[in-house]
């Protein structure tokens, strides 16, 4: 169990030093600052507007973000596809 939750710590600690990673934190930075793009997102949260969520797709920093969170979503795929690889292989297969 020990060595599992090493495996484990070691793969956070690689993950964090990823590059896809680095960004998309730096990204939701710039969004947490960007006060007019919160406006929008909080103002979109209320009432739902289609107009006010083009706004914040046409939004060249939230486009950027949506896009980085992708590579994120597919590094994940990535992960899970090797877990189950790594799982898979210690079952019998009858």
């Amino acid at each position: 169990m020990e060595k599992l939750i090493e495996v484990v710590d070691n793969l956070k600690k690689s993950l964090d030093r990823h590059e896809k990673i680095i960004k998309i934190k730096e990204l939701n930075k710039k969004i947490k600052n960007d006060k007019e793009l919160i406006s929008l997102i909080e103002k979109y949260k209320l009432v739902k507007d289609e107009k006010i969520k083009d706004k914040i797709n046409k939004n060249d920093l939230f486009r950027e973000y949506k896009l980085s969170e992708n590579e994120v979503n597919f590094l994940i795929l990535e992960i899970n596809a090797k877990l189950k690889e790594i799982t898979n292989k210690g079952k019998c297969s009858l």
